[in-house]
């Protein structure tokens, strides 16, 4: 089903996609899957909210041509992957995105684990595919309410920019922060290691799931945080199912355990044991000790 089929689908079900002109606060949707845009477009227009939707970037009916004419637009809805093998979300911030529109990725986990530490800063919402009706529409909402907070006089004249920063100067200097643990230095310096073997070597070799997910645990462990199933899939930079499995397996070797949110029976938490705490440790050490060796300095 292509882009026309969807709008319209989406028209003899009784569902009004917004066009060009309206005033009405806008989401756009920019993914090349049609099934995906038309049930996250049946999803937002069922519950009220006008939408657009396109499925590439550039071009008359690109994402940024509909930015440009349609100044009611405050949310993007972008599948980063929407041309493979190109960053769209580079593509999308180059052609004139504006500041005030809040930008909300929906791709598979092994996708958006490449945005979530680069680009954290300047995206709204990352949900990973396929997505909940209820989980979408909550992230749209929850940004259209941040872009409305946007333009109130406060933030447009200046003054709470002015009030902040005679906050910031007003309070007590900080203590300096404390410096990095040797397994978080080490931790770290694995993943540039990795990171560099992945961009050189891309096509050719695969993300190490359970490692990826234990250290996430261990970085976990240490700031004293919760992760969840779908938080720890995510860094595993894998597809779900296979971190699902890599969970099982450390399950069974009683390096985790998975517990339940008391207020939400729906969320799962991970946590390292303590046996899983000390043997990553050692790990850690024992690589440390191995670069130390190698005249390469961590300490």
């Amino acid at each position: 089903m292509g882009m026309a089929e969807v709008r319209e689908s989406a028209a003899e079900d009784g569902i009004q996609l917004s066009t060009d002109g309206q005033t009405e606060p806008l989401a756009l949707l920019v993914d090349s899957d049609p099934s995906a845009v038309e049930f996250m477009a049946r999803a937002l227009s069922q519950a009220g909210l006008g939408v657009l939707i396109s499925d590439r970037i550039s071009g008359p009916d690109g994402a940024s041509a509909l930015l440009r004419s349609n100044p009611a637009i405050n949310v993007v809805v972008l599948d980063p992957q929407t041309v493979p093998g190109r960053d769209n979300l580079q593509d999308l911030q180059s052609s004139g995105l504006r500041d005030d529109v809040q930008v909300i990725l929906v791709a598979e986990p092994v996708t958006l684990a490449r945005y979530t530490q680069s680009a954290q800063a300047e995206i709204a919402d990352f949900l990973p595919k396929p997505v909940a009706r209820r989980t979408l529409l909550r992230a749209v909402l929850e940004a259209q309410r941040r872009h409305a907070s946007l333009q109130e006089p406060l933030l447009q004249d200046g003054r709470l920019a002015r009030l902040v920063e005679r906050a910031v100067t007003q309070q007590p200097r900080r203590p300096p922060a404390r410096e990095q643990s040797l397994e978080v230095r080490t931790l770290q310096t694995l993943a540039d290691i990795d990171d560099c073997r992945a961009t050189l070597l891309e096509g050719l070799i695969e993300p190490d799931a359970t490692w990826s997910m234990l250290s996430e645990l261990l970085r976990a462990k240490l700031a004293r945080r919760r992760i969840s199933v779908t938080s720890l899939c995510l860094a595993s930079k894998n597809p779900v199912t296979t971190a699902l499995r890599r969970i099982d397996r450390l399950l069974e070797a009683e390096f985790v355990t998975c517990t339940q949110d008391p207020k939400d029976r729906r969320r799962k938490y991970i946590e390292l044991t303590e046996q899983g705490e000390r043997r990553l440790q050692e790990t850690l050490s024992a690589v440390a000790d191995r670069f130390r060796g190698e005249d390469t300095t961590i300490s």
